[in-house]
């Protein structure tokens, strides 16, 4: 699999030569954001996907900020950027496979009541990077009753 910090450099080139300001914007954002946590960008993938994903939760966000003042001009604007920089996170799981994935993992730690809902959380985020916390904090909640 290709690193993610050689191939933002790449498209980042690639929106310059086609003139792209929106999508050139958008990957040099996500390059500033890299950059503030590594000065060299050698990050592994996996700090790399939650530094975007949490850029991407940041902008949705915004984007319900813009609806509620009905600046629908900037809310459109703000989701193609979160379009492309969803072009670099692994696909999101749906509640259903999170689920499953959250059931292994209380098999796994043997968890058997709320009071272990951290180690399952810290399990599930640890081992599968981009999902949404709040999502797992939640399922994990409804299962450990």
């Amino acid at each position: 699999m290709e690193k993610l910090f050689p191939k933002i450099n790449d498209d980042l080139r690639a929106a310059m030569k086609e003139r792209d300001t929106v999508r050139l914007e958008t990957i040099r954002m996500m390059k500033s954001k890299i950059l503030n946590v590594n000065a060299r960008g050698d990050l592994p993938d996996a700090e790399i996907i939650k530094i975007l994903a949490k850029y991407a939760k940041s902008l949705k966000d915004s984007v319900e900020e813009f609806k509620k003042v009905n600046r629908m001009d900037a809310a459109s604007k703000v989701e193609g950027e979160i379009k492309i920089i969803g072009e670099y996170l692994p696909k999101q799981l749906s509640e259903d496979e999170l689920r499953e994935i959250i059931k292994k993992a209380v098999a796994e730690v043997n968890a058997t009541s709320a009071k272990e809902k951290g180690v399952v959380i810290k399990k599930v985020m640890s081992e599968n990077a981009g999902v949404d916390g709040g999502t797992v904090s939640r399922l994990v909640s409804e299962l450990l009753k």
